[in-house]
C-alpha cells in the first residue's frame, strides 16, 4: 500500500517505482524485477530479451511521428544497494521497500530507498504507458549487478543494439548534466591466523555505529568518518593502554559503501574497563574536531559479551592491526575540471576477522588508469608486508569527459529551453557504466542526468520529488527533440 501523500505526477512514473519498491531487487537477485519488466513489455506489444548475463533490452517503437528516425539508447540498472540501520530487522530478498513522504523528499524507513537507480527506470518504462510522448524508437537498456561492480555491463551481449546516442538516467544531481565517470578496481585481501587458547578474562563486544557512511565514489571528498579506520585508531590506542585478546571484528557491507558502522569482540580484564572506555571517549571527541559536522552522530557503546575461548594470536593481532592503521583511505588526487572532483580514490570498504580467516576489501577509482597504478603498488605492498594474500577484482573503464558531443549541445538546448538558464556540465567520481558501453558497442555520444538522489547507498537514502518532475520533463523534451 502506498504511503500517505506518496507523489502523483508524473503519475506513470512514480506508480512503476513504487512497484519498484515492492519487489526485491537486491544485486545477484534480481529475477523478479525482471520479471516485472517482461510483463510489461509484453503487455505494451514491445519486443524484449534477456542475454546471458542477465540484462533485459525491451524495444520500443517509435511514436507520433517519429517511427523512423535513428533510435536512442536509454540506459539504467535494476539492482539496488542493500543497507540498514543495525536495528531494523529486513531480508532484502523477499521484503519490500517501507517508504514514507518527510516534506519534499521520498524516503524508506531504515533502509535504502533504490531511487538509485530506480527512478531512472521508472522515466525508461513510464515511456511505454505515455501514449502522448513524442519519440523515436528506443533500445531500453536494464543492467543486472551492477553496484556490486557493473558485471551485467561488462557481459552485455550487445549485437542487438543499433543505437549510436545513449542517454543514462543514473545520476543524481538535479540542474547536472554528466559527460564522464570514473573506472574503478577492486582489491581483496585474504589471511590464514593463528588462533590460541584465551585467557580467563571477560569479553566484551565493543560496536562503532552512527557515522554517515553514503557512496564511496559520490561522497568520499567529504571526508566522512570511516568505521573500520576509527576501530583501528581505537584498537592501537588500547594496545598500548591494556592487554586485551582478540576475538572477532566485522565492519563495512560493500564495495561501494563508506562504512558506517562495525564491531569487535575482544577478552579484556575487567580492571581495566573504565581505562579503556575513556580512551573511546576521547578518541569520539577527537575525530568530532575534524569530521564534518553532518558526521557527528557515530558514538561507541560497549556491551559484556561472552568470553572467547580462541583468540588470534599475539603476533597475527599486531599484523592486522597495524594493516587497519596503515591501510590507506579517502581521496589522493582532484580532477583539473572542477575542485570538487576527486580524481583518484581509496574506499576501505570491509574488514572481517572471523573464526581464524583474515579478510578485507577496498575499492579505487581513477579517471586516468595510470594515476592509479602507484596506489595499486601501495596496496599490494601493504598486503606482501604482512603476508596477505592479495587479488584484483571488477576492473571497468573510466568514462572520460569530452565536452565536444552534439548529444550534450541537444541536451543543453532543451534544459535552456525548459528552464531558462543554464545546466552544469560535469563528470562524477562514480561508476557508471557509460565507459563500459561505449568500449563494447563503438563512439557513441552519451549524456546523463537525473533527479536529485542523497544518501544513495545508505539509509539516509532520500529522492527529492519536485526535482523528479522536473526530469520527467526534460526526458520527455529531450526524447522529442533528438
Amino acid at each position: 500500500m502506498k504511503p500517505a501523500n506518496y507523489p502523483c505526477q508524473p503519475a506513470h512514473l512514480w506508480d512503476v517505482f513504487f512497484q519498484f519498491t515492492q519487489t526485491p531487487r537486491p544485486s545477484k537477485h534480481e529475477q523478479k524485477i525482471k520479471d516485472y519488466l517482461l510483463e510489461l513489455a509484453k503487455k505494451y506489444s514491445c519486443h524484449s530479451q534477456i542475454d546471458q548475463a542477465g540484462n533485459v533490452i525491451i524495444f520500443v517503437p517509435g511514436k507520433n511521428g517519429r517511427e523512423n528516425d535513428a533510435p536512442i539508447l536509454i540506459q539504467n540498472h535494476l539492482d539496488m544497494v542493500t543497507d540498514a540501520l543495525p536495528d531494523r530487522q529486513i531480508n532484502f530478498t523477499t521484503d519490500p521497500i517501507q517508504t514514507y513522504v518527510e516534506g519534499e523528499w521520498l524516503k524508506a524507513k531504515g533502509t535504502t530507498l533504490g531511487a538509485d537507480n530506480g527512478i531512472g527506470c521508472a522515466a525508461a518504462l513510464a515511456t511505454l504507458m505515455d501514449k502522448s510522448l513524442i519519440h523515436p524508437p528506443l533500445e531500453l537498456l536494464f543492467t543486472v549487478d551492477e553496484e556490486t561492480g557493473l558485471h551485467g555491463a561488462l557481459g552485455l551481449e550487445h549485437q542487438d543494439i543499433t543505437a549510436k546516442r545513449m542517454l543514462n538516467l543514473d545520476t543524481e544531481e538535479w540542474g547536472s548534466l554528466y559527460i564522464g565517470c570514473a573506472g574503478g578496481i577492486d582489491y581483496e585481501f585474504n589471511h590464514e591466523l593463528k588462533l590460541q587458547s584465551a585467557s580467563a578474562s571477560q569479553g566484551y563486544k565493543i560496536q562503532i555505529e552512527g557515522f554517515l557512511g553514503g557512496h564511496s565514489g559520490v561522497d568520499i571528498h567529504e571526508q566522512r568518518g570511516n568505521a573500520i579506520k576509527f576501530l583501528a585508531e581505537f584498537l592501537q590506542q588500547l594496545q598500548t593502554a591494556c592487554p586485551f585478546e582478540l576475538a572477532e571484528i566485522r565492519a563495512g557491507k560493500a564495495h561501494n559503501i563508506i562504512p558506517r558502522d562495525g564491531f569487535v569482540v575482544i577478552n579484556l580484564d575487567p580492571r581495566y574497563l573504565s581505562r579503556a572506555q575513556a580512551l573511546g571517549e576521547a578518541l569520539e571527541e577527537q575525530w568530532k574536531s575534524f569530521l564534518p559536522e553532518s558526521d557527528h552522530k557515530f558514538y561507541l557503546s560497549w556491551q559484556e559479551w561472552d568470553h572467547s575461548p580462541e583468540i588470534v594470536s599475539e603476533t597475527d593481532k599486531n599484523s592486522v592491526l597495524s594493516f587497519m592503521t596503515l591501510f590507506p583511505h579517502g581521496v589522493h588526487t582532484y580532477n583539473s575540471l572542477t575542485e570538487k572532483l576527486a580524481g583518484l580514490s581509496n574506499n576501505f570498504a570491509r574488514l572481517l576477522v572471523v573464526r581464524g580467516k583474515f579478510y578485507a576489501q577496498t575499492s579505487v577509482r581513477f579517471f586516468d588508469r595510470a594515476e592509479a597504478t602507484n596506489l595499486e603498488l601501495q596496496l599490494k605492498t601493504l598486503g606482501q608486508l604482512f603476508g596477505f594474500s592479495v587479488t584484483s577484482q571488477s576492473e571497468y573503464p573510466s568514462w572520460k569527459p569530452q565536452r565536444e558531443n552534439p548529444l550534450l549541445d541537444q541536451v543543453k538546448g532543451c534544459y535552456q529551453a525548459l528552464f531558462q538558464q543554464e545546466p552544469q556540465v560535469k563528470a562524477i567520481h562514480a561508476g557508471l557504466e557509460c565507459g563500459i558501453l561505449r568500449d563494447k558497442i563503438g563512439a557513441i555520444d552519451v549524456v546523463s542526468f537525473g533527479p536529485t538522489i542523497m544518501g544513495a547507498h545508505s539509509p539516509d537514502e532520500r529522492v527529492h520529488i519536485p526535482s523528479v518532475e522536473k526530469f520527467w520533463e526534460l526526458y520527455k523534451a529531450v526524447l522529442k527533440t533528438i
